[in-house]
C-alpha cells in the first residue's frame, strides 16, 4: 500500500509546533507534498502574492522542482530568499520542509520599484509591504539550512517509526482476515467448508425458506485419480468440479465442500423440478469439460432432496440426499470408471497394482 505524507505524520500537531517556530524566528515554514501542493504553511507573507495574478513565481519554482536529494533553492528578483529540504522516508521523497520570505541583506530599493511595475503592483504599497519581511545575518543561514535539514531528517525518522507501525498494524488485519477466511472456507476450493455448511443447516431449521432442497455432488473416481496420477491432479480435478458446480448454482445458493470428493449445495425456495433443471446443467457443463480434456475425463454423482414441511429436520434432508447421491453413483460411477480405466491405459499411466 502507497502511503502520502500526510498519513504518516500528525500535520495539525506539525502545523501547531511550526506555527511556534515561527513567532520565534518570523520566517515562513510549512511542509510541501511530492506532488508540490501545501499541507501547511505558517508565516506566510501576502507580499509576495500581491497583484493581479495571485501568485509567486518562486514558490511556484519550488513547488513545481523540488529536489528528492538536496535542496531546492530559489531567489526573488527582490532578493527573497527561499528553501525546500527533502523528507524521504526509506528512500522515497515523500514531502520537503520549506522556510523563506526572508532576505540575508536588506533589498534594493530601485530593483523593488522595477518588480512591482513588473507584476502590475504599486511600488509603495510593495515596498511598505517587503519591510516586514525578516532579515538575517548571512552567517546565520548555514545555521538555518542545518537546522531545515535536520528537522527533514527528523520528520522523515517520524515519518519511518509510523510507517512500521501501519505496515504492522495492516499486516495483522490481513492475517486476520486470512484466519477468517480459513475458519469458513475450503483451502482446495476456495467453497464454504462444512462447518458453515452445518450452520446453514442449523438455521434452515430454525427460519426454514421452504421449499429448500439439499443437493450432494461427488466427485467420481478421485481415489483412482489421486493412486495413478498423484494428488495433484486429483487437486486439479476437485477444483475443476467445484468451479463447474459453483457456476451452475444459483446466486442464493449456500455450496459448500464438506468431505474429500464430496460436495453440498443448499437451496432455498427450490422445488424438485428445479433442482433436477440445476442437476441437468451440472451434467452438461460435466460433459462440456470432457469434450474439452478427454486426457482427464470428470464425472460428479448428484443427489436431490426436498423439504415442503417444517417438520423435516435439514439433517435428515440432507441423509435423503446423500442416498440418492450413492443411488447415481451406482448408475453411472462405473461407466466413469471404465472411461477413465480405458484413457489411463491408453496413455500408459495405470501402475502395475491397479491391473491386479
Amino acid at each position: 500500500m502507497k502511503y502520502r505524507f500526510s498519513d504518516l505524520a500528525d500535520i495539525p500537531k506539525l502545523q501547531e509546533l511550526m506555527g511556534s517556530l515561527y513567532w520565534l524566528t518570523d520566517i515562513a515554514i510549512g511542509i510541501i507534498d511530492v506532488d508540490g501542493t501545501f499541507l501547511f504553511c505558517a508565516g506566510w507573507r501576502g507580499s509576495c502574492t500581491a497583484g493581479p495574478n495571485k501568485s509567486c513565481e518562486c514558490l511556484d519554482y519550488i513547488c513545481n522542482n523540488l529536489d528528492p536529494v538536496s535542496y531546492t533553492f530559489k531567489q526573488c528578483p527582490t532578493g527573497m530568499l527561499h528553501y525546500a529540504c527533502p523528507i524521504v522516508v526509506e528512500g522515497e521523497h515523500m514531502a520537503s520542509v520549506y522556510i523563506g520570505q526572508f532576505f540575508t541583506e536588506a533589498p534594493d530599493e530601485k530593483t523593488i520599484g522595477e518588480h512591482a511595475v513588473l507584476r502590475g503592483i504599486d511600488p509603495a504599497e510593495y515596498r511598505k509591504s517587503l519591510r516586514k519581511i525578516s532579515t538575517i545575518p548571512p552567517m546565520r543561514l548555514s545555521l538555518l539550512l542545518k537546522y531545515l535539514k535536520d528537522l527533514a531528517n527528523m520528520l522523515a525518522d517520524i515519518g519511518l517509526q509510523r510507517l512500521r507501525q501501519m505496515e504492522t498494524m495492516e499486516l495483522l488485519r490481513l492475517n486476520e482476515e486470512r484466519l477468517q477466511y480459513l475458519s469458513s472456507h475450503d483451502p482446495l476450493t476456495g467453497l464454504l467448508n462444512r462447518h458453515c455448511f452445518e450452520e446453514s443447516l442449523n438455521a434452515s431449521d430454525t427460519a426454514p425458506d421452504l421449499p429448500t432442497v439439499i443437493m450432494i455432488c461427488d466427485l467420481d473416481s478421485l481415489k483412482l485419480v489421486n493412486d495413478t496420477m498423484g494428488h495433484p491432479t486429483g487437486d486439479m480435478l476437485l477444483r475443476t468440479a467445484a468451479k463447474i458446480i459453483a457456476d451452475a448454482v444459483p446466486p442464493e445458493a449456500t455450496i459448500s465442500r464438506i468431505g474429500g470428493d464430496e460436495f453440498a449445495v443448499l437451496l432455498p425456495q427450490t422445488d424438485l423440478a428445479a433442482a433436477h433443471q440445476l442437476k441437468q446443467r451440472i451434467q452438461a457443463k460435466v460433459e462440456h469439460h470432457n469434450q474439452m480434456h478427454e486426457n482427464l475425463p470428470l464425472g460428479i454423482s448428484i443427489g436431490c432432496a426436498v423439504a415442503t414441511e417444517p417438520s423435516l429436520l435439514m439433517r435428515d434432508l440432507f441423509k435423503q440426499a446423500d442416498a440418492d447421491m450413492y443411488r447415481d453413483k451406482s448408475r453411472n460411477g462405473p461407466k466413469l470408471r471404465s472411461r477413465i480405466v480405458t484413457k489411463y491405459l491408453e496413455e500408459g499411466l495405470l501402475n502395475d497394482e491397479l491391473h491386479r
